[in-house]
């Protein structure tokens, strides 16, 4: 479709430029005052003059199509065209060949332009016995847009060795290229980034190195510009690194008590992930003989301590085709908590119960590993309870101790009766559960809080102290 209108066009373009040169090669003729004028525009005439349509300096893509028109004024010369490697184009059929468009013109095609077509290409007269060649030139310059080449989306480093990040960017004008890491702009060379050609190389690696790098392409020619960009996630392959988590006491120290439940858990980063295997006295222990449950970067020992054999070293051990990392957690015997002592209702509105088991924390004692550090509280609607006659259906939130606060239970379903117990919680695992309670949420209301059984709950508080203040300004004016 290109082509058959640039055809169209050099249609119209020929035709005016053969009447116009007889118009005009006429008028010289008619207007020569002399018998030597008219000699020389005699012998003028005899040299063919040649057209090229367009004739202009153009700038193509690859892959574009082009046609361009040669014409004499002389329709009885041959014409041929000349690539700028000087080579004559004979070909009537392929990616660039000439076709006849009439006695007087002869047309260049290049049905896909590549980059090798930049250059001066030319039209010349094929003349016999010695006549002068006439030539005509166009230039013909080709742009290449922005590529990426061998550019993948994940690419991979290993940690501690260097790296290069590949981008190799193509395109003519030749494009400036720049990076940034996670959002932020690069500025190589420095210590730690150098720039290549097909790439950003990155000295002895690290896990933080990891993250999203933006390879940006930027191109400037006379007839424009243009931006493109490549993003490239980089995984570190790195050895196990274990991840620590607060807890009480020391990372390698967990508590236990006779008849009691814990879970040991040993937690490590590592890319590829790595394989946990678990060991007491020089055996492993396999899934078949030991609850052991391995998820992502992490695996969980479960031991019923039946009695006190089960205390006693433990040891994790995280592998991958980097590195291997162990450590051993200590087992210890500790004391199983006694239940709150306290468990009552203190406010109530339509989604929240406040819940007051009678936290405190003391500031003057060293915690151990017998201090209460927190609570779980399990709830389950009567009415469901009543179907399954079981708690495994209920809600467990668990809540860390502070001094003096009472525990908000919230997102409630409105005026519905709920059964809760509380167990508190040690180092060395939970107390045995209170006795269960049931306590209602009140009906749906659009204003305020209500506070529970008839007690002015924490719930209430703000209100009224507000309400308080309102009426001390009155009072005071």
């Amino acid at each position: 479709m290109q082509l058959t209108r640039i055809y169209l066009i050099f249609l119209v373009l020929t035709v005016s430029s053969i009447y116009g040169n007889h118009t005009l090669d006429s008028g010289k003729s008619s207007s020569s005052p002399s018998t030597a004028s008219s000699s020389s525009s005699n012998s003028s005439s005899n040299v063919p003059t040649l057209t090229l349509s367009p004739d202009e300096t153009m700038s193509h893509f690859v892959n574009q199509s082009r046609m361009v028109g040669c014409t004499s004024s002389d329709p009885d010369v041959k014409l041929r065209w000349r690539n700028p490697k000087n080579a004559i184009i004979a070909n009537a059929k392929g990616r660039v060949h000439v076709e006849q468009f009439s006695g007087a013109s002869l047309m260049l095609i290049f049905e896909a332009i590549v980059r090798s077509d930049q250059g001066n290409w030319t039209c010349e007269t094929d003349t016999e016995g010695g006549k002068p060649v006439r030539k005509k030139s166009f230039k013909m310059i080709v742009n290449e847009p922005i590529s990426f080449r061998d550019t993948r989306t994940v690419q991979t480093a290993i940690e501690d060795k260097d790296a290069t990040i590949r981008c190799e960017v193509r395109g003519h004008p030749e494009p400036s290229v720049s990076w940034s890491f996670n959002g932020q702009p690069l500025f190589p060379p420095n210590g730690k980034y150098t720039m290549l050609a097909d790439g950003l190389m990155i000295k002895k690696v690290t896990k933080n190195d990891a993250g999203e790098y933006t390879c940006k392409a930027f191109q400037v020619s006379t007839t424009g510009s243009s931006f493109e960009e490549k993003t490239i996630r980089l995984n570190i392959k790195h050895k196990p690194y274990f991840i620590h988590r607060g807890t009480y006491g020391s990372r390698n120290v967990t508590y236990g008590y006779v008849g009691g439940m814990v879970n040991l858990t040993c937690e490590a980063t590592a890319e590829p992930p790595a394989n946990f295997t678990w060991s007491a006295n020089n055996k492993k222990f396999s899934h078949k003989s030991h609850h052991i449950f391995t998820a992502n970067h992490i695996s969980m020992l479960q031991i019923m301590i039946k009695n006190s054999t089960a205390f006693g070293k433990y040891r994790c051990e995280a592998k991958n085709e980097l590195g291997t990392i162990s450590r051993e957690i200590q087992l210890k015997e500790g004391t199983k908590p006694d239940p709150p002592s306290r468990f009552q209702l203190r406010g109530v509105n339509s989604d929240t119960l406040d819940i007051d088991v009678g936290a405190t924390k003391s500031h003057d004692v060293e915690p151990d590993h017998s201090t209460i550090i927190g609570y779980r509280f399990e709830l389950i609607p009567t009415e469901e309870y009543g179907k399954y006659r079981s708690w495994e259906r209920a809600n467990r939130r668990d809540f860390d101790v502070e001094d003096g606060v009472t525990y908000l239970l919230v997102h409630l379903i409105p005026d519905t009766k709920y059964l809760i117990r509380v167990a508190a919680r040690n180092a060395a695992g939970l107390s045995d559960w209170t006795e269960v309670k049931e306590f209602s949420t009140h009906p749906l209301q659009p204003h305020g809080f209500n506070s529970g059984r008839g007690a002015p709950g924490r719930l209430a508080t703000s209100a009224m102290v507000a309400l308080m203040a309102t009426v001390v300004a009155a009072l005071q004016f």
